[in-house]
């Protein structure tokens, strides 16, 4: 473990993170973590950060190697029985002046006095569970969220669309500061300078796509909406990037193959950051047709890299597109072919949409995102010592 001054520990706000979900197992929620906390450690904070050894694409070995950081290894799994309880211990040890939980399900239940202060990214299970019937996973997932936001001093989330939600399937009314929105990285406003991959096969012309390959991220929409605009941009192709989740079957691959799109889709499930970058720089345009999201972190990347965005009217997407982006029914392929197709062919309607896009972007950094979860953090410790009221 590496340690922190006496001195400046004790003029700083002392934060206890469960950074474990830093994995690319945790997708959105581990980018957001990993970002979030490298903003963070540049503040006037003492950051104690519990980690799971070799977190894949996000260097977390090289954001605890940081004078501003304490490092607590943990080989205990987000998802374990006893997840709950690492915090827990953690806490005893450390008496920080606040909880920082990324991902609400680790929140501990033993709080021994610390405030707490979680994130509920999404009720997408919830959702999920109520259009297609509880199995026995959502009922154990609500009920440990459930408990969780019970647990926790103060809830945050990403979206007002998200604090929605949380009011429907919980009965939690979260106040306007507890919306905390995600940023974009520093490095998707450059990404135009980045050469086109050159290790991977690419369409000559593609649209991009960026999202775990889940049901809810609805990439079946693209594809059939590919099958029509290939009559008229016969060079066009379809580029997925995201993990695959072996819990849901491939529906995707088998339209593909059942539309002979086999030479004209590309899917990569592990693209590192530098190769991500390039294909967002040499995209045609973005799609994000998601069914629902909690926030919808790839449509800033692609503002930010300067792309023109086609997006879905999921109530969180619209949020985070703020405008700046063709907004298209989520299940109609058709209208997605229109769309897409107005983009490629109207060289004014694309510049449009990159310029707002861009403002868009530059409203949304992650430095905003830190300062705005510090005040909370601050507030939840204050709170606890009466100098002041502040439930997020």
């Amino acid at each position: 473990m590496t340690g922190i001054a006496p001195d400046a520990k004790a003029s700083r706000l002392s934060v206890l993170v469960d950074g474990r979900v830093m994995r690319d197992s945790y997708h959105g929620i581990g980018r957001y973590a990993f970002e979030l906390l490298r903003e963070l450690k540049r503040r006037e904070v003492n950051l104690i950060i519990l980690y799971q050894p070799g977190g894949g694409r996000l260097r977390v070995e090289e954001l605890i190697a940081d004078s501003a950081v304490s490092a607590v290894p943990s080989r205990v799994p987000v998802a374990s029985p006893r997840s709950p309880w690492v915090l827990t211990r953690a806490i005893r040890k450390f008496r920080p002046d606040v909880v920082f939980v990324p991902y609400h399900l680790t929140t501990p239940v033993v709080r021994l006095g610390t405030p707490v202060v979680s994130v509920v990214h999404d009720c997408i299970f919830e959702r999920d569970a109520a259009a297609s019937g509880r199995s026995a996973f959502s009922i154990a997932y609500r009920l440990a969220t459930r408990l969780a936001v019970r647990s926790a001093t103060a809830v945050a989330t990403p979206s007002r669309a998200a604090r929605d939600d949380i009011r429907r399937f919980y009965g939690i009314d979260l106040p306007a500061g507890a919306i905390l929105p995600h940023g974009v990285g520093a490095g998707f406003f450059t990404a135009a300078d980045c050469p086109r991959p050159s290790d991977i096969d690419l369409p000559g012309r593609y649209i991009l796509h960026v999202g775990a390959q889940r049901p809810h991220k609805n990439q079946r929409v693209l594809v059939k909406a590919l099958a029509a605009l290939r009559v008229d941009h016969p060079d066009l192709g379809l580029v997925l990037v995201g993990q695959p989740d072996r819990r849901f079957p491939d529906e995707v691959g088998l339209l593909v193959e059942s539309l002979g799109l086999g030479n004209w889709v590309r899917r990569y499930g592990d693209a590192d950051d530098k190769t991500l970058l390039g294909l967002y720089a040499n995209a045609a345009v973005f799609a994000y047709p998601s069914l629902v999201e909690g926030f919808g972190l790839p449509v800033l990347e692609a503002m930010a890299a300067g792309l023109a965005v086609v997006a879905s009217d999921a109530a969180a997407v619209q949020e985070v597109a703020d405008g700046a982006a063709l907004i298209v029914p989520a299940n109609a392929s058709e209208q997605w072919a229109r769309a897409l197709g107005l983009v490629l062919s109207d060289p004014a309607l694309a510049k449009e949409l990159r310029r707002r896009a861009g403002q868009v972007a530059a409203k949304n950094t992650w430095a905003r995102a830190a300062d705005r979860t510090l005040e909370v953090l601050a507030g939840a410790a204050r709170a606890r010592t009466g100098d002041g009221a502040g439930h997020a």
